[in-house]
Parts: C-alpha cells; sequence; structure tokens
C-alpha cells in the first residue's frame, strides 16, 4: 500500500485477525522481528525494533493467546513502547495504533475500551510536545464523530458545530487548521450535506486571513470540501491533460454521460472497480457513455504502463510534472477536496452531476436509468472496498 494511514492498516491487519484466527506471515521472523512471548518479557532494546516485533507477535500464526488476551498483550506493549525516547513520527503511530487495537476490543464486545480510549487520548493531548498532543486530540476528535454516528441528528449537529466552535477560538495555526481538516472529512458522515457545506465554508473563511502557506492550503481544502458536498445538482469543472498530452475537451463531453474517476495505480479499491467498468463501459461506451479517470498517481510513466498493461479503453487525465509532484495536488483533487480515492462522479447530459458516490451497484442502477433502452450487462453484485488516502 502505497499511502494509508496506520489506522486503516491495523484495522484491515485486525479485522483479518478476528475473522480468521490468524494472519500468516510470508516469511519466517528475522532476529529483530521475534516475537516475545508475551508483554511481560517484551523488553526491546529500540523502539522501532520493538514495533516490528509488536506487529509479528499480533500477527503470529504460532500465538497461543486469544484474541482478546492478544489485543490485551499487545496494548501492554504500546505502554512499553510510550516509554521508549523516540521522535515525533513515532509517538503517532503509537497513538493511532493504540486507536486501532481498542476499536478492535469493541469489535470482541469490550465495553469499556472506548471510554478507556478516550481517557488515554486526553491524557496524551497534555503531552509536553505539541505535535503529540495535537496527534491526540485529532484522533480524539475523530473518535467522538465516529461515536456520533449513531445518535439524534440533534445531538449530531451539536457535536459538530461544538467542535467547529472550539477550532475558531483557537490561534489561526497550523494545529487548528489540521482538526478542522479532521472536522471537514468526517461531516457528511455527521450532518446534513448542507450544514456540512455551511461549516466546511466557515472554516474556510476562517484560516484564509493567514500568510502561513500550511494554513492556506487548509483553507483551500476546506473550500474544496464544501465545493463537494454540494456538487449534486451542479455543474462540475474538470480541467488537464491526457496520456497523450492533449487538453481535456471537457465540455465536448456535454451530451454524452458521462462517470469523473479520480484514482491511482496503487489503490487496490479504485484497481478492483476496473472488472465492472470495463463491462459497463463496453455496454454503454457506443450509446454516449464516457469514462473520465483522473490519475493522482506522482510520476505519468507509472501511469502510461499501467494504462498499457491493463487495457483501459477510456480516457485518462494525468497532470503529473516533475520529481517532487504529489498526486493529490492535482487541481481537480484539490478543487473539490478530494483527500480519498476512488470516487466516482456521475454527471448527466446537460452536464449536472447526479450523483458523488457512483460505485459498484450504484453505477450500474444509475447507467440503466440514463440508458432505459440499452440492454444492462449482468454484473456479479458486491461490497464496494473501503477507500484509500
Amino acid at each position: 500500500m502505497k499511502r494509508g494511514s496506520i489506522t486503516s492498516i491495523f484495522s484491515m491487519l485486525l479485522t483479518g485477525l478476528l475473522a480468521q484466527g490468524t494472519l500468516l506471515l510470508a516469511d519466517a521472523p528475522s532476529a529483530d522481528e521475534t516475537p516475545p512471548a508475551s508483554a511481560e518479557t517484551f523488553q526491546p532494546e529500540t523502539a522501532h525494533t520493538g514495533f516490528t516485533q509488536f506487529e509479528t507477535f499480533m500477527r503470529d500464526p504460532n500465538n497461543p493467546f486469544p484474541i482478546a488476551d492478544r489485543l490485551e498483550q499487545g496494548l501492554a506493549m504500546m505502554d512499553t513502547l510510550w516509554a521508549i525516547d523516540s521522535d515525533i513520527e513515532f509517538k503517532h503511530k503509537l497513538i493511532w495504533t493504540r486507536f486501532s487495537l481498542r476499536m478492535a476490543q469493541a469489535r470482541t464486545g469490550n465495553e469499556e475500551s472506548i471510554d478507556t480510549l478516550l481517557k488515554e487520548l486526553t491524557a496524551y493531548s497534555q503531552h509536553e510536545e505539541p505535535d503529540v498532543a495535537l496527534a491526540a486530540r485529532d484522533a480524539s476528535m475523530t473518535l467522538q464523530l465516529m461515536l456520533t454516528r449513531d445518535k439524534s441528528a440533534e445531538e449530531r449537529l451539536a457535536l459538530a458545530e461544538n467542535l467547529q466552535t472550539e477550532i475558531q477560538a483557537m490561534e489561526v495555526a497550523p494545529a487548528s487548521a489540521k482538526l478542522a481538516m479532521t472536522l471537514a472529512k468526517n461531516l457528511s458522515s455527521v450532518v446534513a450535506d448542507t450544514t456540512a457545506a455551511r461549516i466546511a465554508d466557515e472554516l474556510s473563511r476562517h484560516f484564509a486571513s493567514s500568510d502561513v502557506a500550511e494554513v492556506q492550503r487548509a483553507s483551500e481544502d476546506l473550500k474544496g470540501f464544501s465545493r463537494m458536498v454540494n456538487l449534486n445538482g451542479n455543474e462540475i469543472r474538470i480541467k488537464g491533460k491526457t496520456l497523450a498530452g492533449k487538453e481535456l475537451a471537457w465540455e465536448s463531453l456535454r451530451g454524452q454521460v458521462v462517470l469523473v474517476d479520480f484514482w491511482a495505480t496503487w489503490c487496490g479499491p479504485c484497481i478492483g472497480e476496473f472488472p465492472h467498468l470495463k463491462q459497463l463501459y463496453h455496454a454503454y461506451h457506443k450509446h454516449g457513455f464516457e469514462i473520465v479517470a483522473i490519475s493522482l498517481d506522482d510520476a505519468k510513466a507509472e501511469v502510461e504502463q499501467f494504462v498499457a498493461d491493463r487495457e483501459l479503453p477510456w480516457i485518462v487525465v494525468c497532470n503529473a510534472e516533475g520529481d517532487d509532484y504529489n498526486g493529490f495536488s492535482d487541481e481537480n483533487a484539490r478543487h473539490y477536496g478530494i483527500n480519498a480515492i476512488p470516487r466516482m462522479i456521475f454527471v448527466g447530459k446537460d452536464g449536472i452531476v447526479q450523483a458523488t458516490d457512483a460505485r459498484g451497484d450504484k453505477l450500474a442502477e444509475l447507467l440503466a436509468q440514463a440508458f432505459p433502452d440499452v440492454e444492462a450487462p449482468e454484473l456479479e453484485s458486491e461490497e464496494p472496498a473501503a477507500e484509500q488516502k
């Protein structure tokens, strides 16, 4: 996986562990990876070596501990690693790993794990190193927003607005901008789209006056989130160059049904969509269906090779240039606040966006509605994979 948070990595690891009982290692562990027998015998020489041993312990097929006990042992190892001198980035990793372990405990029925995690994150948010404290506060906000999804609409709105107020009461700086980004990324799953757009837009204006580049970028991204939430029922603007080096003539596609697909060669869920996309493309293309796939890869050569190998028949836009290009800096992705992929946007013949989540069966349904006289291909129904960041 080229990109992805520690949270998503460990969620997958532990989901597999819970479902299968163990996760098999591809190779035998090296000396540095040799897992301890238990947390009591866990005495790593360095923090990084210890983390490798922890990972191996959690995945070891010969580990005798039941799942619940293994999670407790893993958390005890986290305590040991936290006490070892390490850099800020490593502390961040420990915070999000603990987050994942506690969430895994909750999935096994441990009712106290979430409350315990909230207390732990509150304690970490008082850390003497500001960046570590910020990471803990960011994780705490993420958890609060996750937990409120099952609450009433009034409770969800109250939490979102309270968090907005707290952020705007802070100094306008990279730290508060980071928290604003975390809030914005979770708004659509907590409050109505109109409210999510309003809060993101207000936060964008709040940070717009800063002359700090990092804060300015956050302000622009927040505005992008607002645009994305408001995209349904409005026109979309797409710019860039195709793999052939020609400017995309977006207006020339008016009159066709278009799927705008933000993707990357390193994104497993994106690639997982391609078999269905090919079937749908071949069924509907001659009737007026087009796909514009916007690559968020860092290098054009990788995209060219991938498209050739996979024989992708649709339009591919790639704006990558230079050695230090970051795929998520694509002007389309920035304009619409794209922070996770795949993002598949369905545009009608009139140029109006009809859906911003046109994946899997939903895309097939939208195409069947757009082309009622065309025989729809039979697709194997499956749940779309999680987005990657």
